[in-house]
């Protein structure tokens, strides 16, 4: 069973929209989450005390949660517009099979994600050499995505700004990771490389504060030897000037220093709160997604870029609230044994970044955040046992 788990979650990350569109794929939903979804509804016919629930209480909420939306669109005449409701429940389902597995599976797991992460970052980096969209956006009529400032890459996942927040999410739980630290740094430089390649500003921004912070937290440490601090520093320093030339000489990450602040992806972001000027009130308190496109023509904007109120135009405002509160008591959880510097990198590269745009009514993402905060800080038996004693995992 654990290996057509293994095959499920290598399908979930690999077939996304525009993987799908590109290798003849039409219901991608149904092909990249069918395996996880069996293997789910097999857990829960085999789990006849009960147990489940008990164990996992924040995911059942959200799933009960989903269900009853589920039925209020079909009820109030939206039954079209279930489709988004459907998806943010399946990296809840994905939560449940992956807190049911043992140490070894889960490090099995880590492996297939540090390998997307690692195809990912070379996939967006010969995108931006080559100019071109190996997966281009189907959105993208012309299948490159390009804007007034340059290229961006599309990788695996579609829109840049997907990628790059996912991406994000990954470099969060490495940089708290037990990797070795030259593995950490491997890694976090290849994504920022990619980050810069995916001209996600709001990200590429974040990542270059979170690296400084890193750095000087393991300066600080005591037990950080100087040979080692002598060695980061230069690392670091080289990379940044590496960085510098990219972005001034070659124009990596163009968005950067070829955009004013206050361009129109900036703008949009503080129009983006006249967005209720433009739905009716009963669509306010009850939701519409047919509202979105509408919405972010009027706004004259390429998206409606912010989460929160992506989902008051989808949910309307009570189920927001519901789901917010649902959705914080379940990341919490995860938080609970970590520091408050574990949780600085984690809410950072994962909660801010996904606030800047609509990323965190995605669901992938919110997968991506569950497969990471599962398989990378838990590995010593000790913390696994600690964990499920608190009811944690």
């Amino acid at each position: 069973m654990k290996y057509v788990l293994f095959v499920g979650i290598f399908v979930y990350i690999f077939i996304s929209t525009s993987v799908a569109a590109k290798i003849g794929i039409k219901q991608v939903g149904t092909y990249s989450s069918f395996i996880l979804v069996v293997l789910f509804f097999l857990e829960i016919v085999k789990d006849t005390k009960g147990h489940l629930i008990k164990r996992f209480k924040e995911e059942f909420k959200i799933i009960l949660a989903g269900l009853l939306i589920v039925f209020f669109k079909i009820f109030i005449g939206q039954a079209e517009q279930i489709n988004h409701i459907i998806f943010f429940i399946i990296p809840i389902m994905l939560s449940v099979l992956l807190g049911l597995q043992n140490s070894l599976n889960r490090k099995i797991i880590r492996y297939l994600i540090l390998s997307f992460f690692t195809l990912e970052c070379f996939l967006a980096i010969y995108e931006r050499l080559f100019l071109t969209n190996v997966f281009p956006y189907v959105e993208d009529s012309d299948g490159i995505f390009m804007e007034d400032w340059g290229f961006r890459s599309t990788a695996f996942l579609g829109h840049p700004l997907a990628n790059a927040l996912c991406l994000s999410v990954i470099m969060g739980f490495i940089t708290i990771s037990s990797l070795k630290l030259m593995n950490k740094l491997f890694f976090l430089i290849l994504g920022l490389i990619a980050l810069l390649c995916f001209n996600a500003r709001a990200a590429i921004i974040m990542w270059f504060f979170l690296l400084i912070i890193y750095v000087v937290h393991i300066l600080k440490d005591k037990n950080t030897s100087t040979t080692t601090s002598f060695l980061l520093l230069s690392i670091f320093c080289t990379f940044s000037y590496l960085i510098y030339t990219a972005v001034v000489d070659y124009g990596l990450g163009g968005r950067i220093i070829k955009s004013k602040i206050n361009d129109g992806s900036a703008q949009a972001r503080f129009d983006v709160f006249n967005a209720f000027s433009y739905i009716s009130d009963i669509d306010f308190w009850m939701g519409n997604s047919t509202n979105y496109i509408s919405v972010m023509k009027k706004l004259g904007a390429e998206g409606v870029e912010n989460s929160y109120i992506v989902l008051i135009i989808y949910y309307g405002l009570p189920i927001t609230v519901l789901l917010f509160f649902l959705y914080y008591y379940y990341v919490r959880r995860f938080l609970k044994l970590f520091s408050l510097f574990d949780k600085v990198i984690i809410i950072s590269s994962f909660i801010i970044v996904g606030s800047a745009n609509n990323g965190l009514v995605s669901f992938a993402p919110w997968g991506f955040f569950v497969l990471s905060a599962y398989c990378f800080p838990f590995f010593k038996k000790e913390l696994v046992l600690e964990n499920r004693k608190r009811g944690i995992f």
